[in-house]
This record gives C-alpha cells, structure tokens and sequence, in this order.
C-alpha cells in the first residue's frame, strides 16, 4: 500500500503546486487583456479549474501525506518534516490570496506577480525538501 501511496502522494503535490503556478500566472496575465468580457471568461475558468481540478487533489494530496506519515512514522524520524509543514502553511496561504485575487476584480500587478514569484520559490523549496531530505 505504502508503495502506491508515496507517488500519489508526490504526483497530486506536483500537480497541486504546478496548478497554483499558473493559476497565480494567468492573473499576472489578465492585466494585458483589453475588455473586461475577456478578463471575465478568463476568471471564470479559473474558477473552475480551482474547484474542480485543485481542490480535489490537495484533498488527495494531504490525505495521502498524512497517511504515509503516520504508517512510515515520519514525525519522530524526520526534522526536515516541520520545514515542510511550514512551507505546506504558506503555500495554503498563497493559495488563498490567489483565491482573492480571483474572486475580486483584480488585483495589483505588483501584487499579483510578487505572490506568482513566491509561489515558485516555494514550491522549489517544497521539491528540495521531498527529493533531497525525505
């Protein structure tokens, strides 16, 4: 079982943390298209890329986690795993402001690009981490 889990589990995070990229980069997008029925077609599939591809699979994601840590008991082998938990915290974070940021009309570019660019570098840390300190 443990065998099936783990790539599940790397794979949705994968997916999960590429779908927030380009999420937060079509945003940064949106401010160069011209009419507002653009930006609103846009948005609209966003939306429903959150709700229907990632959510379901953070769901997936974190329930798989947190089952391979409790079977290969992680939390008393790991000091890495709090960083991840840590990372884990902010990108749910950015997520949220991503979320935001879909919600309302638009958000800052400066803003928008500065939460693209914190998605990457935490996500590289994330990648770091699973590859190199598992």
């Amino acid at each position: 079982m443990e065998r099936l889990l783990i790539p599940l589990h790397v794979t949705g995070a994968a997916i999960v943390i590429g779908v927030l990229f380009l999420q937060s980069m079509m945003i940064v997008m949106m401010h160069r298209l011209e009419t507002e029925e653009q930006r609103s077609g846009v948005r609209m599939t966003l939306i429903r890329v959150e709700k229907f591809i990632y959510y379901p699979i953070l769901a997936v994601t974190l329930l798989t986690g947190l089952y391979a840590m409790r079977v290969t008991d992680a939390l008393r082998q790991g000091v890495w795993l709090h960083y991840k938990f840590i990372f884990l915290i902010v990108l749910i974070g950015l997520g949220l402001m991503v979320r935001d940021s879909l919600r309302k009309d638009l958000a800052s570019k400066g803003k928008a690009m500065g939460v693209h660019v914190l998605i990457f570098i935490v996500g590289f840390c994330v990648v770091y981490l699973a590859v190199f300190k598992p």
